[in-house]
């Protein structure tokens, strides 16, 4: 009976942390959506969504311990029960960083957040984003070792659109500090959500691999 609490737990922890990787790709995009649409309601609806998915991740951090207690699980499942532990404090922050998009968007409306000159490399960057979480999403899923690994290749493209909104923000910028604050704080928000989504990613390849790829944040 106790290997088959055991394995049920662990089942759970897997499916838990499937679920709220998956549900937070879906997020950043519905973010990304309300912000480009100048969306109040959107946004406020994505603020709702991380205030319940709070439940979640509370429920990961209690199966942890509950596990390594009761368990006392042989190595390949301790990888993944310390593995788990980290990809969530990586999946609540990239909640977090959603919800700081949504609330620039509240606050600002009816003002779009987002003026017209950057308003497609904004775009391109919350493709971009949207693609890494729904990529790591599906590591974590499939547990792709190799998939895991190549994931930085898309945070790379993401840098290069990062460095390119800054030049845009130094070159005779018409739109006033606060409007440039905001911007440089979104493309920091997107940059920072795709960095949570490849270190997700990454323990994948630690779970899977046993050894953890340097460059995780």
């Amino acid at each position: 009976m106790q290997n088959v609490n055991h394995l049920e737990q662990l089942d759970r922890l897997s499916g838990l942390l499937a679920t709220v990787s998956r549900d937070a790709a879906g997020t950043i995009r519905r973010v990304s959506v309300a912000l480009l649409d100048v969306d109040p309601v959107g946004a406020r609806a994505v603020l709702a969504e991380v205030k319940d998915r709070a439940a979640t991740h509370r429920q990961i951090d209690e199966l942890v311990p509950l596990t390594l207690v009761r368990q006392q699980p042989v190595a390949s499942d301790l990888r993944l029960v310390l593995a788990g532990l980290r990809m969530n404090t990586e999946l609540h922050r990239m909640d977090v960083l959603a919800g700081h998009i949504a609330k620039l968007v509240v606050a600002r409306h009816p003002a779009q957040v987002v003026p017209p000159p950057v308003r497609p490399l904004i775009g391109a960057m919350a493709e971009t984003t949207v693609r890494i979480a729904d990529k790591s999403a599906l590591c974590l899923a499939t547990r792709d070792r190799i998939d895991a690994l190549q994931l930085g290749l898309d945070d790379d493209e993401l840098d290069v659109q990062y460095q390119r909104l800054f030049g845009i923000l130094t070159d005779a910028w018409p739109y006033g500090v606060q409007a440039a604050i905001d911007v440089a704080m979104l493309g920091r928000y997107y940059e920072r959500f795709a960095d949570h989504a490849v270190n997700v990613a990454r323990r994948v390849a630690y779970l899977v691999g046993g050894d953890l790829t340097r460059g995780v944040i």
